[in-house]
């Protein structure tokens, strides 16, 4: 009997060391933000990120531009995510039609210009990473091979006085609707199934929520006031005695 479980061990583990590698998460590599001129890298400083995390590159970054004037202004971002094993082997495809303001790019996060591109807030709305050959362990050349795909999108918009601009960027491993950009990993010798990421954006123009005072700030301004009415009334009794 212990031989026969021995005997069973043995083809378990031949069984799982014949079997493919298993493709990586999803992971993000770097990232570029231009606001209005002023560029971050690496960084979400002035985002919420409770629905992202910045670890996989999925999920949802919001971000409130309030320049204080009305203006004319931009916002771009790139976003370099890594798929599968050998994330080389990558492609992107676009999905609908844009916006009105609203620019994007795809390409190789090294080999193409797709970087400086956002990083100047100039995005020419091509995809120069269309995936038409495999590029597994790096075995292909020329420019029809997939690459280190890059995802970059951005939004021109006007705001008028009091007026500030929501930003919405979403990644997400199912197909949104509407516009978005989609990164790929396809089926290789690593990797027994395709996979895809997807990204979408908003801008939205919204008046300039004013902040409510803190309930403790409220009672601190009634007394204030409370004092004041006391101070003025004894000078009016005074001044009547």
């Amino acid at each position: 009997m212990r031989r026969l479980v021995v005997i069973g061990l043995a083809l378990l583990c031949l069984g799982l060391l014949s079997q493919p590698a298993a493709r990586a998460d999803s992971s993000l590599q770097s990232v570029l933000f231009n606001v209005n001129g002023t560029t971050q890298t690496n960084s979400f400083a002035g985002f919420n990120t409770g629905s992202w995390n910045a670890s996989t590159g999925i999920g949802t970054l919001t971000y409130v531009f309030n320049p204080g004037a009305a203006g004319t202004y931009n916002f771009t971002t790139f976003f370099d995510n890594q798929l599968a094993t050998d994330f080389y082997n990558e492609f992107g495809s676009v999905t609908g039609s844009p916006a009105a303001g609203q620019s994007w790019e795809i390409g190789d996060s090294g080999a193409s210009a797709i970087y400086a591109d956002a990083f100047a807030g100039t995005l020419n709305n091509t995809n120069m990473l269309p995936g038409q050959t495999s590029n597994y362990l790096l075995d292909c050349t020329g420019p029809s091979c997939n690459g280190d795909a890059a995802l970059a999108m951005g939004f021109h918009f006007v705001l008028g006085a009091n007026q500030e601009a929501l930003i919405t960027l979403t990644f997400s491993t199912s197909a949104p609707g509407g516009f978005y950009l989609t990164q790929t990993h396809p089926i290789d010798p690593l990797n027994n199934s395709s996979s895809s990421i997807y990204f979408s954006g908003s801008e939205k123009t919204q008046p300039v929520v004013v902040g409510t005072p803190e309930p403790g700030s409220l009672l601190l301004l009634s007394l204030a006031l409370a004092g004041l009415c006391l101070i003025k009334g004894r000078r009016l009794v005074s001044a009547a005695i």
